[in-house]
């Protein structure tokens, strides 16, 4: 018999997916781009500081839709959740054209400069094709943490 999932519940749920992507895109952004922006770009400390600040509203913004985002291009490009080799694909694909355009205007309130910001950003391009399955596995662990500690609540 299928479950019947209430009003209160599926209110809960959303709740717990809109934290999750937010807080997972918040961590991990601000953990990679402070890395690359000062050991690889030349960023000083305070203008990574700056760009990791402005960011924060970006994050708060993005953080659900990018996960939004991510499990419709999942659904579009048939990703099978089983299948590493896709899933590698979906992250890998979502984590880089949503990302770096948002990159770019961080910067750019930052007070970067066009050639700061060229460097960071064919660097975070790298990173982000790199870090997007880390990503995706950090952000369903959050997701799945959310719905624990829900349930649990």
């Amino acid at each position: 018999m299928a479950e019947v999932i209430s009003v209160k519940e599926a209110r809960r749920e959303r709740l717990g997916l809109i934290a999750a992507d937010i807080t997972a895109m918040i961590i991990f952004s601000t953990v990679l781009c402070m890395l690359i922006e000062i050991f690889i770009a030349g960023l000083t400390v305070f203008q990574s500081l700056q760009a990791r600040a402005a960011a924060v509203p970006v994050n708060l913004v993005t953080g659900r839709p990018y996960g939004w985002f991510r499990d419709r291009l999942f659904v579009i490009l048939r990703i099978d959740r089983s299948n590493r080799l896709m899933m590698i694909f979906g992250d890998t694909l979502a984590f880089v054209v949503f990302q770096v355009p948002l990159y770019v205007v961080v910067l750019l309130f930052a007070g970067a400069t066009w050639s700061q910001i060229t460097v960071s950003s064919l660097f975070m391009s790298l990173a982000f094709m790199v870090t997007g399955r880390p990503y995706g596995i950090f952000l369903d662990l959050c997701r799945n943490m959310a719905g624990k500690f829900l349930k649990s609540a």
